[in-house]
């Protein structure tokens, strides 16, 4: 999964790929001109984590930990951690092409 996410006014990239409490992700901050900034990963599968937790919540932890790590000035200190619609830059197709 690759997907874009907002926490605390600011937006960040997940990479998770692995099954549910065993992935591997890493996040990366996106900064305002759309340039990666600071980045943070855990391994679920080796790293000391509550394995039962849902990816949000993960995601929210590397945050607090990434924002104070790489000195990022947050847009909006209370704002809630929500999914984004991200720019598509690659779409994947089903293996299925149409004959016409």
């Amino acid at each position: 999964m690759v997907r874009e996410f907002e926490y605390q006014g600011e937006t960040f990239r997940v990479t998770a790929h692995g099954i549910h409490g065993h992935e591997e992700i890493f996040i990366v901050h996106i900064e305002d001109d759309g340039v990666e900034g600071g980045e943070i990963s855990i391994d679920r599968m080796t790293e000391e984590n509550d394995t039962t937790a849902p990816i949000e919540d993960i995601l929210v932890m590397l945050c607090d930990k990434l924002i104070p790590q790489s000195e990022i000035k947050v847009q909006d200190p209370g704002a809630p951690f929500a999914w984004r619609q991200g720019n598509v830059v690659f779409e994947v197709h089903d293996g299925l092409q149409s004959h016409d």
